[in-house]
């Protein structure tokens, strides 16, 4: 069910329509509001859209960097519990029904 959440970004209060749990979005929202303050405050960029923008390149390169990591001991744990899920299966199907 979609739901309008409302929330500060860059200064500006706005309706947000989405499917996602209300304080997901609201958490979201404070992320880029205190990285929009962080960049103002520094001075460096004034333009509101031209900060907006990097904030939404640095937490692009963020989730990219993100999905480039594979934990090796996290794929060995799935990879064991998938062998056993199969070796279940596999015993599962060998059981005679009568």
């Amino acid at each position: 069910m979609s739901s309008s959440v409302e929330v500060l970004l860059g200064g500006v209060k706005m309706n947000v329509n989405t499917e996602d749990e209300p304080i997901k979005v609201r958490a979201a929202a404070a992320l880029v509001q205190e990285q929009f303050i962080a960049l103002k405050q520094s001075g460096t960029i004034i333009d509101s859209s031209k900060i907006m923008a990097l904030i939404a390149l640095n937490l692009a390169d963020e989730l990219l960097q993100q999905q480039n990591k594979i934990d090796p001991e996290v794929v060995e744990e799935i990879l064991l519990t998938l062998d056993q899920a199969v070796a279940q299966a596999e015993s599962l199907a060998n059981v005679s029904l009568r």
